[in-house]
């Protein structure tokens, strides 16, 4: 009976290992570069080879040890960190213009929303330079044209055109350094993590279910066994008893 008991508890073991490991692999960082950011579940790499499913919107580009990430609207933005404790990522546009984002990224499709509370601003088209306290922003305009955040109360001035209403982090500010603040967004999973149906949480606890229902029918296969041979030993027992007495 020794026997089964042994081979019960390797059997647990080695099913333990199994989930141990997937759950390894999914939280196993990599990088992009000596100064990338380290990066693991639910982010990974395009086209590299991963233990466990990639997720919609999640996949990362790494290029010339370039980290980014891609989005339909606009295009792909710099990873220049991930916070996983916050589920915050940080990110950077390569036209140093994040205005020029705010105004065309488009978040609905993506796992994503921004980190920051958002207001709604304005970005007006204007003919002629406007004073204080409009701020024009640079990166936007050109000689010919001038582009402003302002406040969607306010009335529109006779030389601009409101080009589109926003709900945003931030209005244009000439102390507010691109570099510096960029962009952070925040994600979520199309349905509560704490509930396990992502793809890569379905698969540790499918391992671990498995491991569970084969180390219950071990056992339960082993206390059959047990309660077999004591009902054969006892039958025995009483097969010997029984002669005895017929020799008495």
């Amino acid at each position: 009976m020794g026997g089964f008991i042994i081979l019960f508890l390797f059997c647990v073991l080695i099913l333990q290992s199994s989930v141990l490991e997937v759950t390894h692999a999914r939280f196993q960082s990599t990088k992009c570069g000596d100064a990338g950011p380290d990066i693991h579940y639910p982010y990974q790499i395009k086209d590299q080879h991963q233990q466990y499913e990639s997720l919609p919107g999640f996949e990362l580009l790494c290029k010339d040890n370039l980290t980014t990430i891609h989005f339909p609207s606009y295009g792909d933005l710099e990873v220049k960190s991930i916070s996983y404790d916050t589920k915050n990522i940080h990110l950077l546009d390569p036209k140093k213009c994040v205005h020029h984002v705010f105004l065309n990224l488009n978040l609905s499709l993506t796992p994503f929303h921004y980190f920051y509370v958002l207001k709604n601003y304005t970005y007006l088209n204007c003919s002629t330079t406007l004073l204080p306290p409009f701020v024009e922003i640079p990166c936007l305009s050109a000689a010919s044209y001038h582009v402003y955040t302002v406040d969607p109360a306010l009335p529109v001035p006779a030389s601009c055109a409101g080009v589109k209403t926003v709900a945003i982090p931030f209005a244009y500010s000439p102390y507010l350094s691109d570099s510096k603040l960029g962009l952070r967004l925040t994600w979520s999973m199309r349905e509560p993590e704490d509930r396990e149906t992502t793809n890569g949480a379905r698969g540790s606890h499918t391992w671990r279910n498995i491991g569970i229902g084969f180390g219950m029918f071990v056992f339960v296969m082993a206390m059959l066994l047990l309660i077999r041979t004591k009902i054969s030993v006892a039958a025995r027992n009483n097969h010997l008893k029984e002669d005895q007495l017929l020799h008495i």
